[in-house]
């Protein structure tokens, strides 16, 4: 596997997972795991799970973040944190950490969730 000059594992293709709290992949704000620069970690958030870092995410040489359905938790999809994520201003990695992948990454969104964005995208 190739490693980028920070030491980084580079991978192909990542497919990323992002909530409407702006975690990606089990990076969730307001934790120490936002700034770690390893590949890979324990999450933190008390999952039991692991993750790549955001760092890592953003080495890939592609990252894609997916975003679609609704549910009753989330009756617009993820409409209001996809304006967050791509649009929103004042917010940082730390905060929604989503926002780390604003210009590194492919985002794929369905109908609900890019319904609220005011640019039009490609």
């Amino acid at each position: 596997m190739p490693f980028n000059k920070d030491g980084l594992a580079e991978f192909d293709l990542l497919l990323i997972g992002v909530g409407t709290d702006g975690h990606v992949g089990s990076i969730y704000p307001h934790l120490p795991d936002v700034e770690s620069t390893r590949t890979v970690l324990p999450a933190t958030s008390g999952t039991g799970k692991i993750s790549m870092s955001l760092a890592a995410m953003q080495a890939a040489k592609t990252s894609v973040v997916a975003c679609a359905g609704k549910s009753a938790k989330a009756p617009m999809g993820k409409a209001e944190a996809m304006v967050r994520a791509l649009e929103g201003e004042g917010e940082t990695p730390m905060t929604f950490p989503a926002r780390a992948l604003r210009h590194s990454a492919t985002w794929l969104l369905c109908k609900d969730s890019a319904s609220l964005l005011q640019q039009q995208y490609d």
